[in-house]
């Protein structure tokens, strides 16, 4: 997409605030909540070049790290010991990889899926291991690494590859539109 740095800054800005609003759209589970924050990262991977869709992820990130309440459990600098702050991570991550991958292989609606499934694999990576080492070593829980992959990944994976889905549609119909928009303009 070819957009201007000021078009580019705006997006990633709005695409900060839409992943802050994924997180109050939730499902409350045990420990872990499903959000929809995951939808709107990996949209940011695939309407944004990669640099400004990991920038818009980072701005969301250092927002509620500064103290503005848009994490699902709140904000603030101690929220980096919050069991769920490795999903936040993983979402820095997972938005530039899903758009080096959708680049690559978005052209089918497989290809966008899998990009989508390579990003949230990266989230769960992230997320999963914080969720172990943050009650294993910080609070000193003895829960272990299967506690955490059932409590931090088999209960929202599900909605999750759900989520995969529709994104990877909304994204193949959204990306031609904003290409012919910004060659328009």
């Amino acid at each position: 997409m070819v957009l201007s740095d000021r078009r580019h800054a705006v997006a990633a800005a709005l695409f900060a605030a839409l992943t802050a609003v994924g997180a109050f759209i939730r499902v409350p589970l045990p420990f872990v909540p499903f959000t929809l924050q995951f939808f709107f990262c990996a949209l940011a991977g695939f309407l944004l070049p990669p640099r400004w869709a990991f920038r818009s992820q980072i701005l969301y990130v250092a927002l509620g790290l500064a103290g503005l309440p848009l994490f699902s459990g709140g904000g603030g600098p101690a929220y980096v010991f919050q069991p769920t702050f490795g999903y936040l991570v993983g979402f820095c991550l997972c938005a530039p990889l899903t758009s080096l991958l959708s680049r690559r292989w978005g052209a089918r609606l497989s290809g966008a899926f899998g990009a989508a499934l390579a990003g949230l694999a990266v989230v769960y990576l992230w997320g999963v291991s914080w969720l172990w080492a943050v009650y294993r070593f910080w609070l000193d829980d003895p829960r272990g690494l299967l506690w955490a992959l059932t409590y931090g990944f088999l209960l929202c994976v599900g909605g999750d590859l759900l989520l995969c889905g529709l994104v990877a549609a909304v994204s193949r119909r959204l990306v031609p539109l904003l290409r012919t928009r910004a060659l328009s303009s």
